[in-house]
């Protein structure tokens, strides 16, 4: 579903997974409406610095989009630069309590983390019909489907980030 438009919708959001210098990549993703631009990636020696990651996102923000940062560990300085650049800027902590519940009402989530990707789950699942088109991608759908997760009670615990990589060898 996520073929190239020929007129992009307004940008309505944008998501930013830091990784400063090593083997892992910043990755911005850009959201027009149910449509999902390619994403950017970009290799630690691109972002070896929040000033820097500040200035790529500001390079690819259309529309005075939110932009939704990943403020654990090394996101929390251009979450910084972005707040002094008077950006509408959301920091993202995935390890925050939810307070949401799944589309059926039953069943909690253990975390932010573990309620994001469920919930993205629940967007792609075909039944659901919603329209959301990502960009085709052999990588993001191997991300996609690579997170385990179980029950704990009634709440939803999607694996950790560090398990994933112990499992798949990268981030």
């Amino acid at each position: 579903r996520g073929k190239p438009l020929d007129v992009i919708p307004k940008m309505d959001s944008m998501g930013v997974d830091v990784a400063r210098g090593g083997a892992d990549k910043t990755i911005i993703a850009r959201r027009h409406g149910a449509w999902y631009d390619q994403l950017l990636a970009y290799a630690g020696d691109q972002t070896p610095n929040g000033q820097t990651i500040a200035a790529l996102v500001l390079s690819n923000l259309r529309d005075a989009a939110p932009i939704h940062i990943d403020v654990i560990g090394v996101g929390s300085s251009p979450y910084d630069f972005l707040k002094e650049a008077r950006q509408q800027v959301l920091g993202v902590n995935v390890s925050e309590k939810s307070v949401r519940r799944d589309k059926s009402g039953r069943l909690s989530f253990f975390n932010q983390r573990s309620e994001q990707i469920w919930r993205l789950r629940e967007l792609l699942d075909p039944e659901a019909n919603n329209g959301i088109a990502l960009p085709p991608s052999k990588r993001l759908l191997s991300d996609l489907c690579a997170p385990k997760w179980k029950l704990r009670g009634s709440a939803i615990y999607v694996e950790s980030r560090e398990d994933i990589v112990d499992r798949i060898k990268r981030s």
